[in-house]
């Protein structure tokens, strides 16, 4: 497994050199240049269709580990983003994308400007190898791919790679009325403050991310439709509204959906943007022959309620400071019969919530240097909605920062400092594998778009 690796690692860096080589580093962005560099423009001038990739590599370290502990994976947990100590290939991720011409950027915001009087169709398509892609995978999707078939223990101590396809669909828009946007298929929901994957322009200024992250779905499997409803002098605004199977899932786990949607407010000037978001629906496995846990966890002959919403937004001061902030809320219902079991704690499951908020600030130094802090709180007391991760009911907080630097239009390094302490509501220690209530680590991530 480890010669696999290495030689898919060397591989990928001797794409590189050859990005390095061939590019023209003036005229075009770094994102594609691989694929320009072996095929031309002809793809993206004649069909819109765009081709890129982004290597996703860090390296980590923490206070608590054991030197055993950090020969085998997910050492930093219940700390996610790179969740590996020592050096770890994160994601390599290949884009496919055309996208649609109208009023609304599926699941990320409205556009200003006139509205456009013709239909036009678009697909996105994105995979994702490595160790992150564990966490992103689907049910009834990639989850059984011959890849993905593996001994979780086993995969944890040898640092196992998985492949997911995050998004996988079909968007149209259609200048009915204001005009509307429809995405079929499987798509990241991009509920939250901080989305994956590490693009760019992603409001992501870590490599680690916030526990309200951990706590947000990653994909759903459905329709998803999109408007804009209001351009004036109060701003722009947005309304998504769409159907899925559930948290992750397209083999659906019961006889329901689940609704999902967002407003969207944009400012005419797009420097100040508001988001609500939200899915809620019937998230329990109806039987113990089919569990699709992490995501859903409870398995009852009856209906329990799961729902999660996120009130986001981003503030631009200045050409130099900006905000960005987020409150979380969710919980899942449990109607404590005995029938109603929690994979993880048994019968008579009750119900359970969870709330949290952070922030982050950013300093632009110059244009290819931003420095960020970024505080959190996320109370889960009764140690629900982080797991795998984590099962202490507790409230865990953090500060974190660090720097951006773009080394050129390739390349860019996240270092960061992270500080994680646990108030707990009964015995537990969430770090160092169960001995520690605090835990101080630090990362540094290289961002190689080509």
């Amino acid at each position: 497994m480890n010669n696999v690796k290495v030689k898919a690692f060397g591989a990928v860096l001797a794409a590189l050199a050859i990005v390095n080589c061939h590019a023209d580093e003036k005229e075009q962005p770094g994102e594609g240049t691989l694929f320009r560099s072996l095929f031309g423009e002809s793809l993206k001038q004649n069909y819109g269709i765009t081709v890129s990739n982004l290597l996703d590599i860090g390296y980590s370290r923490n206070n608590r580990s054991t030197h055993d502990e950090r020969k085998d994976g997910l050492s930093n947990l219940p700390i996610t983003g790179m969740s590996d100590e020592g050096l770890e290939l994160g994601s390599l991720h290949l884009f496919v994308d055309k996208q649609l011409k109208g009023t609304f950027i599926p699941r990320i915001t409205p556009l200003p400007g006139p509205k456009p009087e013709q239909a036009t169709f678009g697909f996105t398509l994105e995979l994702n190898y490595g160790r992150n892609a564990q966490f992103a995978r689907t049910y009834g999707w990639d989850m059984g791919l011959d890849i993905n078939e593996k001994d979780n223990a086993k995969a944890q101590r040898d640092k196992d790679y998985f492949l997911a396809i995050p998004n996988g669909a079909a968007t149209v828009y259609l200048p009915y009325g204001p005009g509307v946007s429809v995405m079929a298929g499987v798509f990241g929901l991009a509920m939250g403050y901080e989305i994956p994957p590490n693009v760019r322009f992603a409001r992501n200024p870590f490599a680690s991310k916030t526990y309200a992250f951990i706590s947000e779905p990653s994909t759903g499997a459905g329709v998803l439709a999109s408007t804009r409803v209001y351009q004036g002098d109060l701003g722009i605004l947005g309304v998504e509204l769409g159907v899925v199977q559930g948290w992750s899932n397209l083999r659906d786990n019961n006889s329901d959906k689940s609704l999902t949607g967002a407003l969207r407010w944009r400012t005419a000037d797009m420097n100040t943007w508001l988001d609500y978001e939200f899915i809620v629906g019937n998230e329990q496995n109806d039987d113990f022959s089919d569990v699709q846990g992490p995501p859903s966890r409870i398995v009852s002959p009856s209906n329990q309620l799961k729902q999660q919403h996120s009130l986001n937004g981003w503030h631009k001061f200045d050409q130099h400071w900006s905000m960005g902030a987020e409150l979380v809320y969710g919980r899942q219902d449990g109607d404590g019969q005995a029938s109603t079991v929690d994979i993880v704690q048994g019968p008579g499951f009750s119900g359970a919530h969870w709330w949290g908020a952070n922030a982050v600030v950013t300093y632009q130094v110059r244009q290819d240097l931003t420095w960020s802090l970024r505080g959190e709180h996320f109370s889960d007391p009764d140690g629900f909605i982080l797991f795998p991760t984590s099962t202490s009911p507790g409230d865990f907080n953090a500060v974190t920062t660090g720097v951006r630097y773009e080394v050129n239009k390739h390349l860019s390094l996240r270092p960061e400092l992270r500080y994680d302490w646990f108030d707990a509501r009964e015995h537990d220690r969430p770090f160092g594998n169960g001995r520690d209530r605090s835990q101080l680590s630090t990362m540094v991530e290289a961002l190689y778009y080509f």
